[in-house]
C-alpha cells in the first residue's frame, strides 16, 4: 500500500481551521470589528493575540504528533483491476474504484496545499455524486505520475507534459470582463451598493454580499487562467483552471454527452460564448468538488464553433449550417403562432433540428443558446402537457439527459409535431449494452 503524503493530516487541519475563520468573518459584529481595530493601532495588549497564537502552533504540533497513527493507516494501492484506497484505525474504512468504471482523474491543488507544493488526485467515477474517490495529498509529481497511470490503465494514456503549448487560453481581463458582464453581478453590484449606503445593520448588509458572491466568484475562478488542450491521438480534453485551487482536469471525449453555447444578453456586444458540456460521472455545473463543465468558460464565436465541433459529431461547416449559435436556420420543429401565450419572448427562437444522428436545440431571444447531442446519448423522452398548453393545443418534448448543466428539449411544440418527433426519436440508434455510455 502507498502511503499519502505526511503533512496531509496537517493539511486537512488546516482546511479546517481556514472554514472556522471564515465563519468568524462572517460573524463579525461591530464591538468585535472596534476590538481588532484597536489592537492593530496598538491601543490594546498583545497578550490575548501571543496567547491565541500559541495555542494555534501548540495545536499544530499535537496534530502532527498524534495523526501519526492515522497517517500510518492511510494509503492507496493500483490492483490489476481496480483503484483502493483505505483509512481508518479504529473504524478501517476501504473504498474501491474499477479502472473501467473511471470517468475522469483530476489534480487538485488547493491554496494551502500550494504552499507545501503537494496536490489531490480526484478520481470520478460513474455512479453518482458520491463516487468520488479523493487521495490527499501527494507530492505534486507524485500526483501527476499517478494521475498518467490510472487514465492509462483506465483505457486512456497519459496527458501531455505540463510545458505543452495550450490550443485555447483564456486572457485574464476577458475572464474578470465575463464574470462582471453577467446580469446576476450586474444586480448583486448594484445590491452591495444600496446596502453600503441604506441604514441596515452591518450584519444584515453582510449576509446579503455572502449571498451575492459565490456566483461571481464560480465564474472568476473556472476561467483564471484557464487552458485547454485537445490531445488528438488520446481524444482527450486537457483543462487547466482555477485562482484559488489550482485544477488539472482531463476529459475524455467519449464521457460527453452534450454540449451547449450560451451567449448571456451583455456579452453579445462584445461577440462572446461560454461552452458547457455534460461529462457523464461529473453531476451539475458548479456542484462544488467536481471538474468544471466550462470547456470554453468565456470566448469568441470562432473559439466557441471550434470547440463545439471537437465534442460533438458536427463539423464547423454542419454547424454554421444546421446548428448555428446566433439562431436556427433550417428547422424541422418550431413552436407555432399560438404559443405566444405561453413563449411570449422566446416564440420565434426555439426550436428542434435533426441532421444525421444529431439534436440541436436553438432557444433564447435575448440570451442565445444551442445545445446539440448525440441522438444515442438521449437516456429518455417525456412527452409533457401542462395545463395551459393543453388548451392551446401544444406539448413539450423533454430529453432526458445524464445528470449535467445541459438540458434539451422541444419546447411548445404542436401536439402533432411532439408526437412526430417523439416518434423519430424513438427509433434512434441506442449504445450495446457492453458499450461505455
Amino acid at each position: 500500500m502507498r502511503p499519502v503524503h505526511r503533512l496531509t493530516p496537517l493539511l486537512r487541519f488546516w482546511t479546517g481551521i481556514l472554514a472556522l475563520l471564515a465563519v468568524v468573518v462572517v460573524n463579525l459584529n461591530a464591538s468585535a470589528a472596534g476590538t481588532i481595530a484597536s489592537f492593530l493601532r496598538g491601543d490594546g495588549s498583545f497578550l490575548p493575540i501571543l496567547y491565541g497564537v500559541g495555542a494555534f502552533l501548540a495545536a499544530c504540533v499535537a496534530v502532527w504528533l498524534g495523526s501519526y497513527f492515522w497517517w500510518r493507516a492511510t494509503g492507496f494501492e493500483l490492483g490489476e483491476e481496480e483503484l483502493s484506497l483505505q483509512r481508518g484505525v479504529l473504524q478501517k474504512q476501504l473504498r474501491s474504484a474499477r479502472y473501467d468504471r473511471i470517468q475522469a482523474v483530476d489534480v487538485v491543488e488547493s491554496i494551502i496545499a500550494r504552499l507545501f507544493r503537494v496536490a489531490a488526485v480526484r478520481v470520478e467515477t460513474a455512479g453518482g455524486k458520491d463516487s468520488v474517490i479523493e487521495i490527499a495529498y501527494l507530492n505534486k509529481r507524485q500526483a501527476e505520475r499517478l494521475r498518467a497511470e490510472l487514465i492509462h490503465r483506465a483505457g486512456g494514456a497519459a496527458p501531455e507534459p505540463e510545458q505543452e503549448d495550450a490550443d485555447l487560453t483564456v486572457p485574464l481581463h476577458r475572464a474578470l470582463a465575463g464574470a462582471g458582464l453577467r446580469l446576476g453581478s450586474i444586480i448583486g453590484v448594484a445590491a452591495i451598493v444600496i446596502l453600503a449606503i441604506s441604514p441596515l445593520p452591518t450584519a444584515t448588509a453582510l449576509a446579503a454580499v455572502v449571498g451575492i458572491l459565490p456566483g461571481l466568484w464560480r465564474q472568476i475562478d473556472s476561467s483564471w487562467r484557464f487552458t485547454a488542450t485537445f490531445d488528438q491521438s488520446r481524444h482527450v480534453l486537457n483543462l487547466s483552471y482555477g485562482l484559488a485551487d489550482r485544477r488539472r482536469q482531463t476529459i475524455p471525449l467519449t464521457r460527453i454527452h452534450g454540449a451547449q453555447a450560451v451567449q448571456p444578453p451583455l456579452w453579445r456586444p462584445l461577440g462572446w460564448w461560454q461552452v458547457t458540456v455534460t461529462v457523464a460521472g461529473y453531476g451539475p455545473a458548479d456542484s462544488g468538488d467536481s471538474g468544471t463543465s466550462r470547456i470554453l468558460p468565456v470566448g469568441t464565436r470562432e473559439q466557441a464553433v471550434a470547440v463545439l465541433a471537437l465534442v460533438s459529431e458536427l463539423s464547423p461547416a454542419e454547424i454554421e449550417e444546421h446548428a448555428a449559435p446566433e439562431g436556427h436556420r433550417d428547422p424541422d420543429f418550431t413552436s407555432p403562432r399560438r404559443a405566444w401565450v405561453v413563449s411570449p419572448v422566446d416564440l420565434n427562437r426555439q426550436s428542434v433540428t435533426l441532421h444525421g444522428d444529431t439534436v440541436i436545440c436553438h432557444t433564447g431571444r435575448f440570451g442565445r443558446s444551442v445545445a446539440m447531442i448525440a441522438t444515442s446519448h438521449i437516456q429518455e423522452l417525456t412527452l409533457r402537457h401542462g395545463p395551459l398548453q393543453q388548451l392551446l393545443h401544444l406539448c413539450t418534448v423533454r430529453f432526458d439527459l445524464v445528470n449535467g448543466p445541459v438540458r434539451m428539449g422541444g419546447h411548445d411544440l404542436d401536439v402533432e409535431d411532439g408526437a412526430r418527433l417523439l416518434d423519430l426519436l424513438r427509433g434512434r440508434r441506442l449504445p450495446g449494452y457492453h458499450q461505455r455510455v
